[in-house]
């Protein structure tokens, strides 16, 4: 096989992988959640962040923004978890959260550096989304942007530690051409 056929079949066999990744990815969103709110820790663990941004650090942008929109949807849509209308603020978060781990990994930031810089921005999204909320039905805005996102504190710690430890191992597991 000449070296262009070789990148041709590599190619080829990504765009079958992503896919199933990211369905696998999309299956731990809905699950963990699930397991951590039978331990009462889900609201401040962010059990499905973890997922997606595991997604973010090993898949491409596109698939990365496709497990952030359906992960919140289909969770709610089967277990109810989150209820509405939650999944529309989750949505934006979780998009942000792939986008920017996906991106900060396509231009070769180390995993620990993506992870932090989408962290960050997912919380930024939050601040802003809960600060206009509030301020919408009349609660302290500030306050509750500042609590909405210290309240997942643990979370935040979780996914910056653990996030690149697991991508690491799952590029191991799944090496991508640029990645």
């Amino acid at each position: 096989m000449t070296e262009e056929t070789n990148e041709a079949a590599f190619a080829h066999s990504q765009r079958v992988r992503e896919p199933i990744w990211a369905a696998a990815f999309v299956a731990l969103g809905v699950i963990l959640p699930i397991l951590f709110h039978l331990l009462s820790i889900g609201r401040v663990f962010l059990p499905m962040h973890l997922p997606v941004l595991l997604a973010g650090l090993a898949l491409s942008p596109r698939i990365a923004w496709a497990v952030g929109f359906i992960t919140p949807w289909l969770s709610s849509w089967l277990t109810g978890m989150p209820p509405m209308p939650m999944p529309v603020m989750m949505t934006a978060e979780l998009i942000v959260l792939a986008e920017v781990a996906s991106l900060a990994t396509a231009a070769r930031l180390p995993a620990w550096a993506g992870g932090a810089l989408a962290v960050g921005a997912r919380c930024v999204v939050s601040y802003v989304i809960v600060t206009y909320l509030a301020s919408w039905v009349g609660l302290p805005s500030g306050a509750s942007g500042i609590a909405s996102v210290l309240s997942g504190t643990p979370g935040i710690i979780l996914q910056i530690v653990a996030g690149p430890a697991f991508a690491a191992g799952f590029r191991r597991l799944r090496p991508v051409a640029g990645r």
